[in-house]
């Protein structure tokens, strides 16, 4: 759960990030940043794909096993693996 909040975090961080390095963004709010628009758009693109790769290497694997009464299959359960 931790890692999944933390991967959100990172894109939202990376997004943030990205809107930045555009200037009709950046004037308004009068931020000057002394790296340039292209790279602090790479940057952002970066931290994105690293909170995306977050989220979906921890993403949880969950099995369904069945559940039988003699022969007959009446449910299934799910196992966390």
């Amino acid at each position: 759960m931790a890692s999944k909040l933390l991967s959100y975090i990172l894109m939202g961080i990376g997004i943030i990030i990205i809107l930045l390095s555009y200037p009709q963004i950046s004037k308004p709010l009068k931020i000057t940043l002394p790296i340039s628009d292209l790279y602090l758009m790479i940057i952002g693109i970066i931290v994105v794909i690293i909170g995306a790769f977050i989220s979906f290497w921890r993403s949880e694997k969950i099995e369904e096993v069945p559940i039988y009464h003699g022969e007959k299959i009446v449910g299934y359960r799910r196992l966390k693996k």
